[in-house]
């Protein structure tokens, strides 16, 4: 038998970027807590059980009826125009105004975030972010070897303050941001939203440091409480890029999402995609253009506010219950996460095999920062797991903190009283 190698034997053949790519904690984690006897609250899944099977089948049914040749075959690399009015709709219902020749159609956000890095940064660039931010964003970004620098977040999103800080920096040395990247609505994995306020003076900024904006916005029509603020493309098409998905308020699995911005960014959107997968899949396309058109896709988003709603307000509770005094958190409005933030001490990625012993999971902190960041904190997720079970995780994980804190006071960290803020750093 032959030897085996534990070194890569190609590793003076990849090209330097490789060294930049990092594997997704997240996706590393979930092969883990596939398994039936751990409670997840680490994914960032829809609750796709909501949809009924039979409303997809009727729209296979239509395709296929109607052209089974056409949702077989190749189709353009911006998308199937049909479903681009659809999109154009998905958009309108958040007063953001679009045309079918503004937008690509991409495979899934994702692929929107990888062609923006793959045409704007090049090895040494600048670009800002929030802090903490999404771990598929940091990864498409650091491939391409930028310098990332972070802005925290309070309450109200991003502190503008920060920004215009790290903007006039670089103008002093004579550089400039390729791009800002924000999540604007129930931010992941923070679940914060942008104030509208902040959102007109990041345009501000944007415009006196001509910098773009990119604006990601995957669960902008997932709100359950607050009051809706303008997208940030809505308030100027010139300076942001706006991602938007079908992942979160129709099928994560179709693999649909879409990229709008100014036509010359698009042509430059095209050409990557069509060196990367020549265009999205006609059958899928097709699918979801039959489904928008024909079904009640409204009904089912309002379907869907309501299950997050109830398990949002399901996981606030059992945190106050269990964890009130020890830890702090976020009260999203919308979306799929609370960001919850530990005594300085405890390292989330240190403590997660003792809550895989305890049977919960979550996705530890550090994981969504490009440089350090985020170690006392976890990030949660209520949208897939129902009452019940994340008042149970909850609970399992509240008994692995305490544990941690008991430890902790043993070696003599200072411990929080009962109704006593933990300290912890800016985030």
């Amino acid at each position: 038998m032959s030897p085996r190698f534990t070194l890569d034997p190609f590793i003076d053949r990849y090209a330097q970027r490789t060294q930049s790519m990092l594997s997704s904690e997240i996706r590393d984690l979930l092969a883990v807590t596939a398994r039936p006897d751990i409670i997840s609250l680490a994914g960032g899944l829809p609750f796709t059980q909501a949809l009924d099977p039979e409303t997809i089948m009727r729209s296979v049914r239509r395709v296929l009826a109607e052209d089974h040749a056409a949702a077989l075959q190749y189709g353009p690399t911006d998308g199937f125009a049909p479903l681009k009015h659809c999109i154009i709709e998905v958009m309108r219902e958040e007063g953001t105004p679009c045309y079918p020749e503004d937008l690509i159609i991409t495979n899934g956000a994702q692929q929107g975030l990888e062609m923006i890095s793959k045409i704007f940064i090049n090895p040494g660039d600048h670009i800002i972010t929030e802090a903490p931010t999404y771990v598929g964003a940091l990864n498409s970004f650091l491939s391409y070897q930028p310098r990332v620098h972070t802005i925290p977040m309070d309450e109200n999103g991003m502190i503008l303050d920060g920004l215009r800080e790290v903007l006039s920096g670089l103008s002093a040395e004579g550089a400039m941001a390729k791009f800002i990247y924000t999540i604007p609505n129930f931010q992941n994995p923070a679940g914060i939203t942008l104030s509208s306020e902040r959102r007109f003076g990041l345009l501000e900024l944007a415009n006196d440091y001509d910098c773009l904006i990119v604006e990601d916005n995957p669960y902008g029509m997932l709100r359950f409480g607050g009051t809706a603020a303008p997208t940030l493309r809505s308030l100027d098409e010139s300076r942001v890029i706006y991602l938007g998905t079908m992942s979160k308020i129709f099928s994560a699995g179709m693999r649909i999402g879409w990229v709008a911005a100014p036509h010359a960014i698009l042509d430059k959107v095209v050409l990557a995609k069509q060196s990367a997968d020549l265009a999205t899949s006609t059958f899928t396309q097709m699918v979801a253009h039959s489904y928008f058109t024909s079904e009640d896709w409204r009904g089912q988003v309002g379907q869907l506010v309501e299950i997050y709603r109830s398990r949002r307000d399901a996981m606030l509770s059992a945190l106050e219950e269990h964890l009130s005094g020890i830890a702090e958190w976020t009260h999203p409005e919308g979306g799929l996460f609370v960001w919850v933030i530990l005594p300085d001490f405890i390292k989330a990625s240190e403590m997660l095999a003792a809550a895989l012993d305890a049977k919960v999971a979550y996705v530890p902190g550090d994981g969504f920062y490009p440089h350090r960041g985020g170690e006392n904190c976890m990030r949660l997720n209520f949208s897939y797991s129902d009452i019940e079970t994340i008042h149970e995780g909850i609970k399992r994980l509240a008994k692995v903190v305490k544990r941690e804190i008991s430890l902790a006071g043993s070696l003599g960290f200072k411990v929080p009283r009962p109704g006593e803020a933990p300290p912890h750093d800016e985030q």
